[in-house]
């Protein structure tokens, strides 16, 4: 997304004088953007305007432009040279999102509605951004549904249950959550069908990715579905934050690490400080496992992980754990608690953010696993418990 801020309007401005004295106001007003900008409860801060960027989460937010803001008032002008949604911070403690264009945008906020930071903005002047609210509008109407009340208060059940940390009454939120499974997977399926058909529908609109999100991942989505989806998009939409993440991703599904690439090697220190490299890993068939002590899902396959590490490690199968996005003494007493046999490696990291090789992997959500033969070309990529099973039951034939 390119940007040509307020400073080198000043280019275009003269040249436009030039070749077109008779152009109107609102002809040069549509040349670029206008946004004005109003924070009810806050007299002075720097305003900011950055690019999302969820191709590469660990990298610097990118300055759009900045301006000071006096009594509560700011400004921005430039030009876009493709629309989208971008995010604007409000000094150090507020942020909001809207869709950037080449039109007269205003933005009201009020401090006082402060979620955790987070300001809902009125705003106008934006049709991307109208269009943006009617579908997240019908969105909040399907989640609404009557037949869906049941599911309503769960989230807060959940909360009060763990925050309690009363057996007693996680277990029996447990079992209330379950006997709504089939309820709650018919709402997402409703959800998540309304955001595809939306992007088939609208395949050229920035506003169509943002509408779909991060429905397109592996967990979300088959890879049937994300062959049919990916391709799609054009225009404006292959211009979006939020279509970048598409692409990465289905680069690293499809070509740099999905079925029949080779896996990138690295290097990193066990649980005794000891360096492992993975292709040094003595094994015909290596289950890399990237996981961390927070993920409940990671922890609870480990039982069954354990099952086929002793089934099939003499035979020539290993498994490489790699601890990411974690904090050094919980990956260490997670490993204790749950006395898994295998080989354990730290990517360290900081802030739970992901380490250099779970960037170097992909890893799109944990847990994420590569099986690969000896010479890391990769099997299987994310597969499901039975896939597992049926691979390692045809490679050792047992």
């Amino acid at each position: 997304m390119k940007y040509i801020t307020n400073r080198r309007l000043l280019v275009f401005f003269f040249i436009g004088v030039l070749t077109s004295c008779k152009e109107s106001v609102q002809e040069k007003t549509n040349e670029g953007y206008i946004v004005t900008g109003n924070v009810k409860g806050l007299d002075t801060a720097v305003i900011k305007l950055f690019e999302f960027n969820f191709a590469d989460r660990d990298a610097k937010p990118t300055v759009i432009d900045s301006t000071q803001m006096t009594n509560g008032v700011f400004e921005f002008k430039g030009i876009v040279e493709h629309p989208d949604r971008v995010s604007i911070r409000i000094g150090d403690k507020y942020s909001s999102d809207f869709f950037l264009e080449n039109s007269v945008i205003s933005l009201e906020f009020d401090t006082a509605t402060s979620d955790r930071g987070r300001l809902k903005a009125k705003i106008s002047g934006s049709p991307l951004q109208a269009i943006y609210e009617i579908q997240q509008a019908k969105i909040d109407s399907i989640f609404n549904q009557k037949k869906f009340e049941a599911l309503f208060p769960l989230r807060a059940e959940m909360e009060a249950a763990y925050a309690s940390k009363d057996t007693a009454k996680i277990k029996a939120y447990q079992v209330k959550r379950a006997s709504l499974s089939a309820l709650e997977q018919e709402r997402t399926n409703e959800r998540r069908g309304f955001m595809i058909q939306y992007a088939k529908d609208h395949p050229s609109s920035a506003v169509a990715p943002w509408i779909l999100g991060f429905q397109f991942s592996e967990g979300r989505m088959s890879k049937e579905e994300m062959n049919e989806i990916f391709p799609i998009f054009k225009g404006d939409a292959k211009h979006t934050a939020m279509y970048k993440y598409y692409e990465k991703t289905y680069n690293d599904i499809f070509k740099n690490l999905g079925v029949g690439s080779i896996a990138p090697d690295f290097k990193l220190n066990d649980v005794n400080g000891n360096e492992v490299q993975l292709s040094k890993v003595k094994g015909t068939f290596k289950l890399v496992d990237f996981w961390a002590s927070w993920c409940v899902p990671c922890r609870a396959s480990f039982p069954h992980l354990k099952e086929l590490y002793a089934k099939y490690n003499k035979e020539g199968f290993e498994v490489v754990g790699i601890g990411t996005a974690d904090e050094e003494y919980k990956w260490r007493k997670a490993i204790k608690d749950d006395q898994t046999p295998w080989m354990h490696l730290l990517d360290a990291s900081a802030n739970h953010q992901w380490g250099v090789v779970a960037r170097q992997y992909g890893v799109p959500f944990l847990p994420t696993t590569f099986l690969m033969d000896e010479n890391e070309k990769i099997l299987l990529r994310n597969p499901s418990k039975e896939e597992l099973d049926a691979k390692l039951k045809e490679l050792f034939g047992k």
